[in-house]
């Protein structure tokens, strides 16, 4: 289902709704539509205007974060109320923490001859303003616990990307409201312009740069994000299915060249009129790599990255992988039969598995269990069964420590979230110095270690997380009989 926003229709009204005199200046309320940034070195939007606009720009967004009621410009000798409109919409577009301000008016002042002051109006009073940015900044730095300095751009961009999607709901009331980063954040429902701001913020604090493009033709915003010095085209509004499917995050349209993006295709809708796009995006790098068929989030554990394929007849249908993020290669960790049934006697095609992270472990569901797996011992278990009564289970959330199941009816209808347990509490493995197959930590490798390897396959040990990844002297992802013949063979000289 395509997706638009109506906000742009909005934004061409420019109406002088009434005009009052205040000691020598002419003031007049202004309509129009725009809205915001944080870091002006990270995110553009018209990037010419802002530019040759720069101190102006600045000293606007300056008086708004101190919720100045006049702020002077006179000496910018600014003429038309026109050029005023687009100053101040890229001014909120660049600064999207700035969501207090009444996003369709603003009073102007004149001496005469110049706009000579802009009077913001604010849609809360100081305090209740404060409150709402102190929670849009706690919210914003639960998204920015999941980044690592050690991190690539890509990998920021599409860890950022994925919670977004993932925790935010489209939702477009004819283009009223639902338009700000605080909405996409904070309130979880958003228009295109909402997803477009949230994450051009969060990607500027992420210390990755971007762009907001907008598209006066199809009345809708999306991103342009910078990967080594390269801008691609990403758009989370389309990347967020429809029914909203908890648990599931399309990549079809991140990081795509204007070339893909505009001559759609291979289930990609074109997308034109760029209006607003400083940056082309030229190169086709993505345009069809392996992660367009990935509909699970990108989870990373030790600084792997790990996510699954559920497409119908792909590659990897149904498989948990190891996904290397600099190769566009994968890896098969674990493949799966899991069936969802449609009907008493069929099966829907492909998979509906979602993928989540917590404290080391990755959780992951069949149609009717969750399951956790633990990456450094490879062991999946059973987490908790769910409760079909009320349909399938088609995809899972991990949130605030606790597991849960989205259930429905069938796959193409919004799902529910039904609770499945708190997350394992797993101590993570650290382990920089040891020697393989030293498994009782002596220092020396003999026939101690030997023995304990064997009481382990037998079903008698009781090795610790750590000692099984010393234990598992052969790496297969196994500690059995095999361990205990190599190091034997090692002992004796083979």
């Amino acid at each position: 289902m395509k997706k638009s926003c109506k906000f742009i229709k909005n934004s061409l009204i420019f109406m002088l709704t009434f005009i009052m005199a205040f000691s020598s200046m002419t003031f007049a309320v202004c309509n129009t539509a725009f809205a915001a940034e944080n870091d002006s070195s990270y995110i553009t939007y018209n990037k010419e205007l802002y530019d040759s606009n720069k101190e102006l720009c600045d000293r606007l967004a300056e008086g708004m974060k101190n919720f100045s009621e006049q702020i002077y410009i006179g000496d910018f000798h600014i003429t038309g109320k026109e050029t005023m409109r687009y100053i101040i919409k890229t001014v909120l577009r660049k600064n999207p923490e700035l969501f207090y301000i009444d996003p369709t008016q603003y009073m102007l002042g004149s001496d005469g001859t110049y706009i000579a002051v802009i009077c913001p109006i604010y849609l809360y009073d100081r305090q209740t303003a404060q409150e709402k940015i102190d929670a849009f900044n706690a919210q914003c730095d639960t998204y920015l616990e999941k980044i690592d300095s050690s991190m690539t751009e890509f990998e920021k961009a599409v860890v950022l990307h994925d919670l977004l999607v993932l925790n935010c709901k489209y939702l477009d009331e004819n283009g009223t409201g639902h338009v700000s980063a605080y909405e996409a954040i904070v309130n979880k429902n958003a228009n295109c312009q909402g997803y477009a701001e949230a994450y051009s913020y969060l990607l500027s604090r992420a210390g990755v740069h971007s762009e907001i493009v907008e598209s006066s033709a199809m009345y809708h915003l999306w991103n342009k994000v910078r990967i080594n010095s390269v801008y691609y085209n990403v758009d989370l509004t389309w990347d967020d299915p429809m029914p909203d499917k908890n648990g599931h995050v399309s990549h079809k349209y991140f990081l795509l060249s204007d070339r893909a993006i505009s001559s759609g295709g291979d289930e990609i809708s074109a997308h034109y009129g760029f209006d607003y796009a400083y940056y082309k995006s030229s190169n086709t790098k993505f345009d069809n790599c392996l992660f367009r068929e990935f509909d699970t989030q990108f989870c990373f554990v030790d600084n792997d990255c790990y996510v699954i394929d559920n497409k119908y007849q792909s590659q990897y249908e149904r498989c948990l992988l190891k996904y290397n993020t600099k190769s566009d290669t994968a890896e098969i960790v674990k493949q799966f039969d899991f069936r969802w049934k449609a009907g008493s006697s069929s099966y829907w095609k492909g998979g509906y598995m979602s993928l989540d992270e917590s404290n080391g472990l990755l959780y992951f569901n069949s149609a009717d269990c969750i399951y956790s797996y633990d990456v450094n011992t490879n062991t999946m278990e059973e987490f908790a069964p769910i409760d079909t009564s009320m349909g399938n289970c088609y995809g899972l959330r991990v949130a605030d420590n606790v597991v849960y199941a989205a259930v429905s009816s069938n796959p193409n209808v919004e799902n529910t979230m039904q609770y499945s347990g708190e997350c394992i509490q797993k101590t993570l493995v650290t382990m920089p110095n040891y020697i393989k197959g030293d498994v009782n930590g002596d220092g020396i490798i003999n026939i101690v270690d030997v023995t304990e390897i064997q009481k382990q396959a037998a079903g008698k040990g009781n090795l610790t997380a750590e000692q099984l990844v010393i234990a598992d002297y052969n790496n297969d992802g196994l500690v059995n009989i095999l361990d205990a013949t190599e190091i034997q063979k090692t002992m004796v000289g083979f």
